[in-house]
């Protein structure tokens, strides 16, 4: 009630300030309604609010702007909900499975993919990939975006210094102790040559900071060979990526590869995946996730008496000891063949979600109390659960996997805003864009890509000769 009565308070200063348009509204003063609130006081409630309302406080005059952006106020307001839920969604693309807007951190009123899907139904840009609450996005000019969604910043990066052609790979982030974004990089592939011997292979990257708003080419050393990958996840400022199981070149298969774009290295990781392919038992399906700030990886296994669920965890130990075993559950179902892992819960390590192929339908599973609970499809005020584009989603990724020789592996992006709001990091002499213009710019687009293969190849064999020397 204390809370109610001061937030009534804050909106009348609010609407006070508003109205004298032209006079600040300084709280240190004496001579105006704050001598009622303390600014201690003041400063402790709206700590406790949502971030969604603190925004609108900021608004109120440039010294509440300066006290609420402060590193006191960003320490004090992460100090009091460290242990509140923060905004969450899983997607496939721009496609929403399951949506936690309504958290206590931010009090969305809306899903967070519905912040940029109108953006990308405009049909010239395109989503490509997330971190931290930040989306990176491609239009059909092949310029890419990264942008803040929920704050609505966007930013039109610059094209590298040399006309080649690149495919983006993605999107990484900075963070500081708090998980607030310093930061961002990306990362874009121009050729990827196997050695002569096919025994390694060498990646050519273009990578942009957006600390230097310069494009750097770097040179990635592999040492196994593959041709093609997939699930590209993005966590503190490292990739990681496994390879296809189609990958005919492969001499390592049912591997992680992880690089850290924030190191000086020019080495990629190798990492071999737990329980690969077990005494050549085929009855599993798993997927790669993350929770709680690590990469997960969860399978389903078939065993004779037995429907097991295990769930690792990586770390940044190498050899046998990078992956810990957190659980190794047995199932009370009648085919643990007829479900798929999906992801685990972002927040919540020991809760996670299951796909059943036959029912057609989403179970959540808490792994601490062995709890299942089926997910309906149902869209309640701070929760929206999809169930029909999740089921013809997983429902093609299954059978596109059934010939594959590795099993199954799910990789859904699971999009996270941090537990804090700040402005979109903006490279030196790129200017800032609000979703208006960015609209406008992309509506004027042609609606197809040209046609650069005769370019992709002459960029290739470029490489390719540099690599060889």
């Amino acid at each position: 009630c204390g809370q109610v009565f001061f937030l009534q308070n804050l909106e009348a200063l609010i609407y006070y300030c508003r109205k004298k348009k032209k006079k600040e509204f300084p709280m240190e003063t004496p001579k105006n309604t704050a001598q009622y609130l303390s600014e201690a006081i003041v400063t402790e409630i709206v700590a406790r609010l949502p971030l969604r309302s603190i925004s609108r406080f900021k608004s109120v005059c440039r010294t509440w702007k300066s006290a609420l952006e402060s590193a006191y106020f960003r320490r004090l307001f992460v100090s009091l909900h460290q242990n509140t839920s923060s905004s969450w969604s899983l997607l496939a693309g721009t496609e929403e499975f399951i949506s936690m807007h309504g958290c206590e951190t931010w009090d969305l009123p809306k899903s967070i993919a519905s912040y940029f899907r109108g953006i990308l139904t405009r049909k010239n840009l395109y989503h490509v990939a997330s971190s931290s609450g930040l989306i990176l996005m491609e239009s059909s000019d092949d310029a890419t975006y990264v942008g803040n969604p929920v704050l609505q910043q966007w930013l039109r990066i610059p094209d590298p210094p040399h006309p080649t052609v690149t495919v983006v790979l993605g999107l990484v982030t900075s963070l500081d102790e708090d998980g607030v974004v310093l930061s961002f990089k990306v990362v874009k592939m121009a050729a990827l040559v196997p050695t002569r011997d096919k025994s390694s292979t060498c990646m050519f990257l273009w990578v942009y900071s957006s600390e230097t708003g310069i494009w750097t080419r770097k040179r990635l050393y592999c040492p196994i060979c593959f041709t093609s990958f997939r699930n590209t996840i993005s966590l503190n400022g490292t990739f990681y990526v496994s390879q296809t199981c189609l990958d005919g070149l492969a001499t390592q298969p049912g591997t992680l590869m992880a690089h850290d774009f924030y190191s000086e290295s020019d080495l990629w990781r190798v990492i071999p995946f737990p329980d690969h392919n077990l005494n050549h038992n085929m009855n599993f399906k798993r997927a790669l996730t993350k929770s709680r700030g690590y990469v997960m990886y969860i399978k389903t296994l078939a065993q004779e008496g037995d429907n097991l669920l295990k769930v690792w965890r990586l770390s940044n130990d190498s050899g046998d000891e990078c992956w810990k075993l957190l659980w190794e559950i047995r199932l009370p179902f009648d085919n643990i063949r007829n479900y798929a892992p999906m992801a685990m819960h972002p927040l919540e390590h020991n809760i996670v979600y299951l796909w059943s192929e036959e029912n057609h339908y989403m179970i959540s599973c808490n792994l601490q109390t062995q709890n299942y609970k089926i997910l309906r499809d149902d869209d309640h005020q701070d929760c929206l659960i999809n169930k029909s584009r999740c089921d013809k989603y997983m429902d093609e990724a299954l059978k596109s996997s059934s010939v594959q020789e590795y099993g199954v592996l799910v990789n859904l992006d699971q999009f996270v805003l941090p537990k804090w709001m700040k402005s979109l990091p903006r490279p030196p002499q790129v200017e800032m864009l609000d979703t208006a213009s960015l609209i406008s710019y992309v509506s004027s687009l042609p609606k197809e890509h040209e046609d650069y293969e005769e370019e992709e190849e002459d960029v290739e064999e470029e490489w390719e000769e540099e690599w060889k020397e």
